[in-house]
């Protein structure tokens, strides 16, 4: 696997099994202090394993949904989706606009995957009593998503 990703010499020899990997991952999540810079903090550790390693993350998710739950979404994610245009890294999610109607079916076309189980659609108004955050509201979505998952056991 190292060969055909070109990753050999790249990380270091010792090969962790994902139960390994799991249990630093929360210890590094327990490391975070216990407010909301914590939380958000954590937040943003996490969309960066979901970034780097998308079955660690759902695999720590799905075993650690009751602690990790108000880290990715209620009451952490409404401060995250605040600042969500700072923090943006890659698209987890499709934006439809109305300058987009009669578009919407050629769209769906543009999504990189596939294996689609299933989607969260939202209007991004009034999100958490925040108001309308536009674009930025995107984090409860991807939130919503990853619990479901994780809950559903489709991760």
């Amino acid at each position: 696997e190292r060969d055909r990703l070109n990753l050999r010499g790249l990380v270091p020899p010792r090969v962790k099994s994902l139960e390994e990997q799991a249990v630093r991952v929360m210890a590094q999540i327990n490391d975070f202090p216990d407010d909301l810079e914590g939380s958000v903090e954590a937040n943003k550790f996490l969309q960066e394993l979901h970034s780097r390693n998308e079955t660690l993350y759902h695999r720590v998710l799905c075993d650690n949904v009751e602690v990790l739950a108000p880290l990715v979404y209620t009451p952490t994610v409404g401060h995250v989706c605040e600042h969500f245009g700072k923090q943006f890294r890659r698209a987890r999610g499709m934006y439809f606009s109305v300058r987009d109607r009669g578009l919407f079916s050629s769209m769906v076309w543009n999504w990189p995957h596939d294996d689609v189980h299933i989607i969260v659609v939202t209007d991004g108004s009034r999100i958490l009593g925040l108001g309308d955050l536009g674009a930025h509201g995107m984090g409860i979505p991807i939130g919503k998503l990853a619990l479901y998952c994780a809950a559903g056991g489709i991760a």
